[in-house]
């Protein structure tokens, strides 16, 4: 009985996780095919939002004066870093021959606009890098062309880097997730 209530709470949470933004050769986009979404708080006044936005905020981020930009009552922007936060499969060398796991970081920006019952997410923008010591950074692009090496898209809108798309997706919806969830949470303690 146990078991089968883990499997039906997991399933649940599974649902009702929020998918906010899909990557595209483009950047992400929204159901709607824009560049943001916009989430409904009813009844709520435009700095109750933000106070409990800014407030969820500081819950997710160990040093949230590190990564968050205001305008008091009106917009909050977070710029973050995550380490080897992205796994992507690429192939080993120029022969083509097998493919590793590359663990990539992450630095995005994620913009947060308030009005009266109601937030408006822009959609995330980012960078994927990695540190090699003997070559320093190497960027995979959102899209290859003829001057980077690595893209997640190639020139024809192909995805070339396996697993880079869910990663990202999986990444910001949770982040968007988490901080909708604590924000309309946040004085139920």
């Amino acid at each position: 009985m146990k078991k089968i209530l883990i499997i039906i709470v997991l399933f649940l949470n599974q649902l009702s996780f929020g998918q906010y933004f899909s990557l595209t050769q483009n950047g992400f986009i929204s159901k709607e095919n824009k560049d943001y979404v916009v989430i409904d708080f009813p009844g709520e006044k435009q700095i109750d939002i933000y106070k409990k936005v800014l407030n969820a905020i500081n819950t997710i981020y160990t040093d949230p004066k590190e990564v968050l930009s205001v305008v008091d009552g009106q917009s909050i922007t977070i710029k973050g870093y995550e380490e080897k936060k992205l796994d992507v499969k690429e192939k080993l060398n120029y022969l083509q021959i097998g493919k590793s796991t590359i663990k990539y970081d992450i630095s995005y920006s994620l913009s947060i606009l308030f009005k009266d019952d109601k937030i408006r997410i822009n959609s995330p923008s980012f960078e994927c890098r990695k540190w090699y010591d003997n070559v320093g950074w190497i960027y995979l692009r959102l899209m290859k062309d003829n001057d980077t090496k690595r893209g997640i898209y190639n020139k024809s809108g192909k995805l070339v880097a396996e697993g880079a798309d869910k990663g990202l997706n999986d990444y910001f919806n949770s982040l968007i997730n988490q901080i909708v969830d604590k924000s309309k949470n946040i004085n139920e303690w």
